[in-house]
């Protein structure tokens, strides 16, 4: 049986983009440090950490950095982060500031982050890494950076629901980001806790060229999910005629 459209939605829903909300700026501390900081104001910021009568509590730089790796303040980020602020501070869903920078292809401040000790294999609440934020969006700069910056990157990470960043870029058809993954060791047949792989998210939109690297790479022609779904059922039930043909040569049944 194809996969269900209710399926293929919760999936859908499952590796989703994710978004800082506005609800979680609203929580930041609402101290005159963090107003600066997340406003950009550079000099009201070196002002009140260097003022002798005010001594500024570390949830007050961390809540700070939060703000403005949010709002892209490199120049902000580099002085909270000599001045103490915890580069593994994290915002709601468990999200580090780390994966709201790579979220945000913010490569200056994620390089900033990395220098400071941020941990790249960090998770949130569903399983989420920074190399899985990237890689959904197709940042292929910051994917390339977090590859590289860290020998021991978890390239395999799962979600919850077993989700990898090889699977979230081959369902947008990020062809350069998938590469990389690829060279870095990232598992081309991994399937989610549903049996998706990439191959099958490939598929299922359409995306010839990465059904045809992922194949090259090794990816399991005939992989079934757990309701039957193949790449090639997937790709005939909406009709991608280029997939097809591509999947039926390389000898799917």
């Amino acid at each position: 049986m194809l996969w269900s459209r209710i399926n293929l939605y919760a999936l859908g829903v499952l590796i989703g983009l994710l978004h800082f909300s506005n609800d979680a700026r609203a929580n930041l501390d609402n101290s005159d440090l963090v107003n600066a900081a997340t406003r950009g104001n550079l000099s009201e910021v070196k002002a009140l950490l260097s003022m002798s009568d005010k001594s500024h509590e570390g949830r007050d730089k961390d809540m700070a950095l939060i703000g403005t790796v949010q709002n892209g303040h490199e120049n902000i980020v580099k002085l909270l982060l000599a001045s103490g602020a915890d580069a593994n501070v994290k915002a709601n869903n468990g999200r580090t500031v780390l994966m709201l920078a790579a979220q945000d292809n913010r490569i200056g401040i994620a390089q900033a982050l990395l220098a400071a000790n941020a941990d790249i294999n960090a998770v949130t609440d569903d399983g989420m890494t920074a190399l899985m934020f990237a890689s959904q969006r197709n940042h292929i700069e910051m994917v390339r950076l977090l590859l590289e910056a860290d020998k021991d990157v978890n390239v395999n990470a799962v979600t919850n629901e077993g989700v990898t960043a090889l699977m979230l870029a081959s369902q947008i058809g990020g062809q350069v980001v998938i590469q990389h993954l690829l060279q870095a060791n990232a598992n081309v047949n991994s399937q989610a806790k549903n049996g998706a792989t990439a191959l099958m998210l490939a598929a299922q939109h359409g995306y010839r060229g990465v059904t045809m690297t992922l194949l090259a790479m090794g990816a399991e022609i005939d992989a079934k999910a757990e309701n039957g779904a193949t790449a090639l059922l997937l790709a005939k039930k909406y009709d991608h005629k280029g997939v097809i043909e591509l999947l039926q040569k390389a000898g799917a049944k």
